[in-house]
């Protein structure tokens, strides 16, 4: 069987590093099969050389105008497809081939076209020119969608988000949960140095909350930053936040939150509060988690959430968005606030802030979770099923 998959779009962020790990893990484990992985030439670099079996072909069209990317998947990957002789066209990011010439399993992954809340509170708010774009991007999912001989998703909440505007029958939807490499996330953090040697002593110092993600408007990263803001208010200060996101992140990208996003980071009440760190490379990303003492996740929209099962992996307490993807995810490991009430954010901060005893048991509970039903090796597994049935 020879399988492509399409990823030409995974240049930061979760998709990159599921292609990443998808492709160093099928080179190991999966030699039974042929795989062509046509990816950015940034994530080229990192997978070439893999193994017999995988052949990386770097190609940087998802940085081209949209018209000239809709021309290559149609055409130019048409073309590549009946070359290779290809069974099977993974097309890994809502995006697929009209009417491919071989079967097609179809990934959604971008929750934005289809979430309540991102509809109702963020696209009003955008440009007419960004609101056509998006009109046009959510038609050309649901073409794919009839296009593809499977359609994936990685929760049920977001099946459930699709389908309130494409309509897909049940024999081509398949829930194959995400899941991540749980030996780079094992262990206590109080047994388990920043480096993985080396022990941490306990930490009585100021709470240290963590939220990692990429900076967008959904991300609701303002709303963190007025809890902050409340529970200096309350003459709270024994705290610090670290992220990943930052205000000044993508700034050729439309998000309507960050001129206000930077004016609280600038505010002196907040500022002291909060370090800004920005991107981290995979391979240390573990390091935040092991130095923290509670996880934030206030997004408006996730079609999973990786960060969510690297913190419950990592045994660390979860305080996070009530959206239903998130109760799906995390289940009784998280304690969870409205979504965009800063007031209920910072009371269920202080709330765990003042009981240890509930964070080690969240801590534990969202640790067995993520062993028992998000394991990076059981995903790739159940993904390498569906492409044999679907070839047969």
């Amino acid at each position: 069987m020879r399988v492509l998959v399409h990823a030409v779009s995974a240049k930061s962020g979760g998709a990159a590093t599921y292609i990443q790990n998808l492709a160093r893990h099928i080179a190991v484990s999966n030699q039974d099969h042929s795989y062509i992985f046509y990816v950015p030439s940034v994530q080229a670099k990192a997978i070439c050389g893999l193994g017999g079996n995988v052949t990386v072909v770097a190609e940087d069209i998802a940085y081209e105008s949209p018209r000239r990317r809709f021309l290559w998947d149609q055409i130019i990957l048409r073309r590549v497809v009946k070359r290779e002789r290809v069974d099977v066209l993974l097309s890994s990011s809502d995006f697929g081939m009209l009417f491919p010439p071989c079967r097609q399993v179809l990934m959604l992954r971008n929750p934005l076209f289809f979430s309540p809340l991102y509809l109702e509170k963020i696209l009003p708010r955008k440009t007419w020119p960004f609101k056509l774009e998006f009109s046009l991007r959510r038609w050309l999912i649901a073409a794919s969608v009839r296009s593809s001989d499977v359609v994936l998703t990685a929760s049920k909440s977001m099946l459930n988000d699709v389908r309130q505007f494409v309509a897909i029958p049940d024999r081509k939807t398949i829930i194959n949960y995400f899941g991540v490499p749980l030996s780079k996330f094992n262990g206590r953090r109080e047994d388990k140095g920043l480096g993985g040697e080396g022990v941490v002593r306990p930490h009585n110092g100021p709470l240290r909350l963590l939220y990692v993600s990429e900076y967008s408007d959904y991300k609701n990263l303002s709303t963190l930053l007025r809890a902050i803001l409340l529970l200096k208010a309350r003459g709270v200060d024994d705290f610090c936040l670290t992220t990943t996101m930052d205000p000044d992140q993508f700034s050729e990208v439309e998000i309507t939150t960050r001129e206000m996003d930077k004016a609280f980071a600038r505010n002196p009440q907040i500022a002291p509060h909060v370090r800004f760190v920005g991107s981290i490379p995979y391979e240390k990303i573990q390091a935040l988690y092991q130095e923290s003492d509670l996880f934030v996740f206030p997004s408006l929209a996730e079609s999973f959430g990786h960060p969510l099962v690297e913190a419950m992996a990592s045994e660390l307490p979860l305080l996070v968005s009530d959206i239903p993807v998130h109760r799906e995810i995390c289940g009784e490991g998280a304690m969870y606030f409205n979504v965009l009430d800063p007031q209920d954010l910072a009371n269920k901060i202080l709330v765990l802030r003042n009981n240890p005893e509930l964070r080690e048991q969240l801590g534990k509970m969202g640790k067995a979770r993520a062993e028992a039903q998000f394991n990076w090796k059981d995903h790739v597994r159940r993904l390498v099923e569906i492409f044999e049935r679907v070839a047969a």
